[in-house]
């Protein structure tokens, strides 16, 4: 069991582990102004990392730095990690965690080795699920619609984002069922901005989740063919979005083209 600080950043209290994410430590504990909110900071890069990395190790062989999201760092703290990450310390590995590696830069891409995870079991979500204080129904129904995503199942478990996704799902399907410029008007707020971005990104996620829930269900009743071919379409619809909006796509041209796809079942 990993054990906490109990003061300031919630980090390891293992010497040799150095944690970084966004909004991890205080902003007096890296000589900034204001606090990290849109992305990882140089800052962090140099304070956390740079300024302990060439230290020899206190209690472990080897030095672990755990990055997440990773491709939440800015153009500058990408670049001040680079020449480390290319001539690391003999007594130090590097651990980058991400879920949109096509967001990192290629000079970052080509000094890592990429390791794919597969996907957690149903069983496993569940554990986290009720871990992170979900009720035991709520995980039970979630964990089989988030295709072995904790990210997902935690968004899927969300009341709060409820409403806000519902607002993905009334466009896809009024998609199937109503004219574009109605789907269109559903979606107006998602401009092409980075929260909006990332915001919608999320949603299609866990609305893919959701179809492929429909769809199992669908198969597994005897539903109707054209209800399973919809449902499928659905979750198509929203894996392709999300892959578009991943690569930076315009939001309105990859929101039609999901659209026109749901549409021609």
């Amino acid at each position: 069991m990993t054990t906490f600080s109990s003061e300031g950043a919630r980090v390891p209290i293992h010497p040799d582990v150095v944690l970084v994410a966004r909004g991890l430590y205080p902003k007096e504990v890296l000589g900034r102004t204001t606090e990290e909110k849109t992305d990882i900071s140089v800052d962090q890069i140099r304070r956390v990392v740079l300024d302990r990395v060439n230290l020899t190790p206190h209690e472990a062989p080897q030095r672990v730095v755990i990055v997440r999201d990773c491709e939440q760092m800015s153009v500058g703290a990408a670049n001040a990690l680079l020449k480390t990450l290319e001539e690391p310390p003999a007594h130090t590995r590097f651990v980058l965690l991400t879920s949109k590696p096509g967001e990192l830069l290629p000079t970052i891409r080509s000094r890592t080795q990429l390791v794919r995870f597969a996907p957690l079991t149903d069983e496993l979500v569940e554990h986290v699920l009720l871990a992170q204080g979900i009720d035991l129904e709520r995980a039970r129904r979630v964990a089989p619609l988030a295709a072995g995503s904790v990210a997902t199942a935690m968004a899927l478990a969300d009341p709060k984002e409820a409403a806000s996704r519902a607002h993905a799902v009334e466009a896809l399907r009024a998609a199937a069922s109503g004219p574009l410029a109605q789907a269109l008007e559903v979606t107006s707020e998602y401009a092409n901005t980075g929260d909006a971005r990332v915001e919608l990104a999320d949603h299609l996620a866990a609305l893919a989740a959701e179809e492929a829930g429909e769809v199992r269900r669908l198969v597994l009743s005897g539903g109707p063919d054209r209800d399973i071919a919809r449902a499928l379409a659905r979750r198509d619809a929203a894996v392709a979005l999300t892959e578009s909006l991943e690569r930076n796509a315009n939001v309105p041209l990859a929101l039609e083209a999901a659209w026109l796809q749901v549409r021609r079942r």
